[in-house]
């Protein structure tokens, strides 16, 4: 059984709040729903990387920086190609509103720089927020770009960059995996 504490019960509520906020953007931005089962998927990644041990910052924030400056990258291609109105337009919807995007987008960045600052404090509690942009907004985003353009039949708003994400994205879940697992591994050999 699984003892609750802080480092449970901080990311688990950090959770159930972002699925609730997803629940309510996605009134508007439909495409956020597939971000309820990224959080819970965020969460197993935590249980099994940051929960057990923190990789040191050195190994991960300067990637995690040059995906969150690939990111602000990733945006401009998508806001310059019309991905608020291409999306919705594959989905049989009507443009999202562009402030509305424009609004999401910032407000999840902003927690995605705090989730930089976490990992460089070493603040295990928040490492759902770093975890999340990595798992969703760096991966999934990335494939699905490429899967997008795949299926549209050519370029898709936002593949250029995301590519990058497809290069850079398993190497930052590398470092953190196996800084995690190794370290627990010869803690438990010593045991």
């Amino acid at each position: 059984m699984i003892k609750m504490n802080k480092y449970l019960l901080i990311p688990l509520m950090i959770g159930i709040l972002m699925i609730i906020i997803f629940i309510s953007v996605a009134q508007t931005l439909t495409s956020v729903w597939i971000f309820i089962p990224g959080v819970i998927l965020t969460f197993v990644v935590y249980l099994k990387t940051y929960y057990k041990r923190i990789p040191e910052p050195q190994k991960v924030l300067p990637l995690y920086l040059l995906l969150m400056g690939i990111q602000c990258i990733h945006f401009a291609e998508e806001y310059v190609t019309d991905f608020h109105v291409e999306l919705p337009h594959l989905l049989g919807q009507e443009p999202y509103p562009l402030d509305y995007w424009l609004t999401f987008n910032m407000t999840a960045y902003f927690f995605f720089i705090i989730g930089g600052i976490a990992i460089y404090k070493k603040k295990k509690e928040y490492m759902i927020l770093p975890l999340f942009f990595i798992v969703i907004g760096v991966l999934l985003n990335g494939l699905g770009h490429v899967l997008l353009s795949i299926y549209s039949g050519g370029y898709f708003p936002g593949l250029y960059s995301a590519l990058l994400y497809v290069l850079l994205g398993p190497i930052l879940i590398k470092r953190i995996v196996y800084d995690a697992t190794s370290s627990h591994l010869e803690t438990e050999k010593f045991m």
